[in-house]
């Protein structure tokens, strides 16, 4: 029987929350003797130990799998933790991203050979294909809330709007094109703090769940990832956001493709800041599928790209390290990139490169490297060079940059410090079917490419040899069209109206 027919459809997908839990309940549930438990999540992703199952429990008992007809007990990758109550009073010299309350047990078992049929409790979980056809591309999907108490914080985006914060219909659109892989680009987690009384109250009235522990995580990606969560195993990239001074500690427990290790304590705009050197910055790994290139996911999250190399010389040479999955691909193996922070995009003005990634690339990155895909950036966007665009640094052509980061999260054309607002989203003039000619990244102007303010997935898609990407709005109605090039290292998108 094809894999296929053991995934659900998006549609009556069993609720794995039967009843609405509090934190107050989990910890009950947590606490219980003889180990009772209620599966809050359950996911299948992809790392460098090959497939691995998830769950996460409120109760200290992980569930069983049974693997091609064995049973297998997952393991607690992170128990459960109440934080320190002190730390959560938001003053300057408390930090409330460290030790956050997790009320519930992470569970793992990894699965390094190539299973048929696996079952988690009774539930069916989704397994690489013998053939993978048809990928999901998103990136930047919580909800944004960061609001000090003199309000001088990021805008508040409406989480419990659908059209001002699209996550949970994006993963449902999604869903519905029972994808064979998921890819998420990075940064699951916005939902930080609230502390402004009058900006704050209208979210309080709205019960909307705000912080860096459980509560937060769940409602920014986990409750509203589920359709998405039980069709197709994912890849998952780490965004800035899962940084240790921000969400770094659900990353750990939940997301990260190592074995769990607690995010030390760090505060974000200080000397403690996470940075590469601090940030638990995993090695670059890769991941080969039936049908697909080989994927190299790779961590720049602790990366301030921002800054120019010669302030941050050391960089170079993290990176040359981690990233030795990336130099020494074999030249046989056509690839793409999947790292969070872009190699190039409109967010990095020319002062600032080339930066200590682009250095760590100089003459480095492989001929065969054809599409880097990036998040971080709010909004669609694809960069295409020619192959003489920077000869002495990329004798081969630089790969074609794609830019997913429009899945959820406030879109740049809202955010009045980003170059592409607007204060609304949608066909304006901040929109464009071809690069700005007086930009350069670094040191380059780009050939071709489009900028869409939309929120938006990426559906691809192969025939025979070739690959195809759709465009899609939070509903899977398709926005644009557009067709990759891999002896070019290009994609070209048609987009209606631009």
């Amino acid at each position: 029987m094809p894999r296929h027919a053991h995934r659900p459809t998006a549609t009556g997908l069993p609720r794995l929350r039967v009843v609405f839990l509090t934190s107050a309940l989990i910890a009950g549930c947590a606490s219980q003797p003889g180990g009772d438990r209620v599966i809050l999540s359950r996911w299948t992703q992809l790392g460098p130990e090959g497939i691995s199952l998830r769950a996460i429990v409120a109760g200290d008992e992980c569930p069983q799998a049974t693997v091609d007809g064995v049973v297998w007990p997952l393991k607690v990758r992170a128990a459960a933790h109440i934080g320190d109550a002190t730390a959560k009073t938001g003053s300057a010299t408390t930090n409330r991203a460290f030790a956050p309350d997790f009320p519930v047990t992470s569970c793992e078992l990894n699965v390094p050979a190539a299973p048929h049929h696996a079952t988690l409790d009774g539930w069916t979980l989704p397994l690489p294909l013998a053939d993978s056809k048809r990928v999901v591309v998103l990136g930047d999907t919580g909800c944004r809330i960061k609001v000090p108490a003199n309000g001088a914080g990021d805008p508040i985006q409406n989480c419990a709007d659908e059209a001002a914060w699209p996550w949970r219909r994006i993963a449902t659109a999604a869903a519905r094109l029972q994808p064979d892989l998921v890819i998420h680009l990075g940064d699951y987690h916005y939902r930080e703090y609230c502390d402004h009384p009058a900006l704050c109250a209208p979210l309080k009235e709205k019960n909307v769940r705000i912080g860096y522990g459980w509560d937060g995580w769940d409602a920014d990606f986990f409750s509203p990832a589920e359709p998405l969560l039980a069709v197709a195993p994912w890849i998952v990239v780490r965004g800035n956001h899962e940084n240790c001074d921000r969400g770094g500690e659900g990353w750990m427990r939940f997301l990260s493709p190592v074995p769990y290790r607690a995010c030390d304590n760090q505060l974000i705009k200080t000397a403690s800041r996470s940075v590469l050197t601090t940030n638990a910055t995993n090695p670059t790994y890769r991941v080969n599928l039936a049908g697909l290139p080989t994927l190299l996911v790779a961590d720049n999250a602790g990366h301030e790209d921002y800054r120019a190399v010669g302030g941050s010389l050391d960089e170079v040479l993290i990176f040359k390290r981690n990233l030795k999955a990336l130099l020494d691909l074999p030249k046989t193996e056509h690839a793409w990139l999947l790292i969070h922070k872009p190699i190039w995009y409109d967010l990095l003005d020319a002062p600032s490169q080339p930066n200590a990634l682009q250095m760590a690339l100089d003459n480095a990155l492989p001929t065969n490297v054809q599409f880097v895909f990036s998040g971080h950036e709010h909004a669609f966007q694809t960069l295409n060079f020619v192959s003489t665009a920077d000869p002495s640094r990329y004798p081969a052509g630089r790969p074609a940059q794609v830019i997913v980061g429009a899945s959820g999260t406030q879109l740049e054309a809202f955010d009045p410090q980003s170059p592409f607002y607007e204060g609304e989203s949608g066909r304006h003039g901040k929109e464009r079917a071809r690069p700005d000619s007086q930009r350069l990244y670094e040191g380059a102007a780009a050939d071709s490419g489009v900028l869409i303010n939309r929120y938006s997935f990426l559906l691809l898609e192969r025939t025979s040899d070739e690959w195809h990407g759709s465009l899609r709005d939070p509903d899977g109605k398709i926005i644009g069209n557009c067709q990759l090039n891999r002896s070019h290292k290009q994609i070209a998108c048609d987009i209606p109206g631009r």
